[in-house]
C-alpha cells in the first residue's frame, strides 16, 4: 500500500458555498421520503472493506439527494418559475425525479459526451433537455446562458450548499451503520459528495479520514487540492465521464478545509473494478461510481475499516458489455 500525500497549505477566504453538521442533519429529514437508505456491502476479497452501495439509489446514484434537498428549498415563487442544471447524467436524473415529484418545470442542460442512456432516462422522468456542447464544461455554460434568459432557479451539479447537504446524508448513514469507520473513499468530480460525507463523518466520527478519488483523465480537483489552489488541468476522455471536467474555486476551498486527501487511479483501474464489482458481487456500476473501489483494488488505501462508496450504476449497456462481459472481444 502506499500513503497518503502530504496535506497542502490551507487556504483562507469568505466563499459563498457552506455547509454544516446541522445543514446536512436538516437535509435528512427533509428528503427522508424522497430518498433510499442503501445498504453497506462487506467484501470478504478486499479485507472486509465495506461498499457504500449509492448505485442501488433511486435514479440509480447519489444525485437525487441533493436534487431534492435543493428544490424542496425553493419559495413558492421560484417553484412557479422552474430549474435549470447542467449535468453529465445522473445529476440531471435527479432533477427530474425531484421535478416530478414537487410538480415543478425542469430544463436539463446536457452535453454531447452524455451516455444516451442518461439522457433517455431524464426524458423519460418528464424534465426537457438541451443539447449543448462538447463537454460539461460546455453545458455548464449553455445552462448559466439559458438561466439569464429564463429566470429559473439554478440547481447546481455541486457547488450549492443545499446540494452538498443532500449528498451529505450519505456520511451520516454510514457513521451510523459502520462507526469504526477509519477512512472513506468518495468518486469525486466537483467535490459536492465528498465534501458534504465529510462534514458529516468528520462531525461523528472525529478521527476518520476522508479521501476524494478522481480519474487520472480528468484530475482538476487532485492537482488543485496538491497545489492549494485552482489549477488548469487537460481533461481526457474517461470511461468515468460523470467525474469529468473542472471544479469552482470554492470548492477546491471546501476540498482543503474537510478532505484529508484526493488520490487518482488509472482508466485500467476503473475497467477493473467494474468486471471485480459485476464478477464477486453481481453489482452493476458506472464508471465515476467504481473508482473508489478502485483504489482499494490497486492498493492505493487500506482496506481495514474502510468504506468505499459505489456512487451510480447508470453505465452506458454497451461500454459496460466491452468493459465487463466481453472485455477480450
Amino acid at each position: 500500500m502506499r500513503g497518503f500525500a502530504g496535506s497542502p497549505a490551507r487556504v483562507e477566504g469568505a466563499f459563498p458555498v457552506q455547509v454544516s453538521i446541522g445543514d446536512i442533519v436538516t437535509a435528512r429529514r427533509r428528503i427522508a421520503d424522497c430518498v433510499s437508505e442503501t445498504p453497506l456491502l462487506a467484501d470478504d476479497g478486499l479485507g472486509g472493506a465495506l461498499f457504500k452501495l449509492e448505485c442501488w439509489q433511486r435514479t440509480g446514484s447519489f444525485k437525487v439527494r441533493g436534487a431534492f434537498n435543493r428544490m424542496k428549498a425553493l419559495s413558492p415563487a421560484e417553484r412557479a418559475q422552474g430549474v435549470i442544471a447542467a449535468s453529465s447524467g445522473n445529476h440531471a436524473q435527479g432533477v427530474a425525479l425531484a421535478a416530478r415529484t414537487l410538480g415543478i418545470d425542469a430544463l436539463l442542460v446536457m452535453s454531447d459526451q452524455v451516455p444516451p442512456v442518461k439522457v433517455a432516462a431524464v426524458r423519460r422522468l418528464g424534465a426537457q433537455v438541451v443539447l449543448r456542447g462538447r463537454d460539461f464544461d460546455d453545458a455548464v455554460a449553455g445552462a448559466d446562458a439559458l438561466c439569464a434568459e429564463t429566470g429559473r432557479t439554478m440547481v447546481h451539479a455541486f457547488a450549492d450548499s443545499f446540494c452538498i447537504a443532500g449528498q451529505g446524508t450519505v456520511g451520516l448513514e454510514i457513521a451510523a451503520a459502520a462507526p469504526e469507520t477509519a477512512l472513506v473513499a468518495v468518486p469525486a468530480g466537483g467535490g459536492g459528495l465528498a465534501v458534504g460525507c465529510a462534514v458529516a463523518l468528520k462531525a461523528l466520527l472525529p478521527t476518520v479520514r476522508v479521501v476524494g478519488v478522481q480519474s487520472e483523465a480528468s484530475t482538476h480537483l487532485a492537482t488543485s487540492f496538491r497545489a492549494g489552489r485552482p489549477v488548469p488541468v487537460r481533461h481526457l476522455p474517461t470511461i468515468a465521464e460523470g467525474l469529468y471536467g473542472d471544479t469552482t474555486p470554492e470548492m477546491v476551498d471546501l476540498a482543503l478545509r474537510h478532505l484529508d486527501d484526493v488520490i487518482v487511479v488509472s482508466e485500467e483501474a476503473i475497467a477493473d473494478a467494474l468486471r471485480y464489482l459485476f464478477h464477486a458481487h453481481r453489482i452493476v456500476a458506472e464508471g465515476s461510481g467504481a473508482v473508489a473501489v478502485a483504489a482499494l483494488r490497486e492498493g492505493l488505501l487500506p482496506l481495514r475499516a474502510t468504506v468505499a462508496i459505489v456512487s451510480g450504476r447508470n453505465v452506458e449497456p454497451e461500454l459496460f458489455r466491452r468493459l465487463v462481459l466481453d472485455p477480450k472481444a
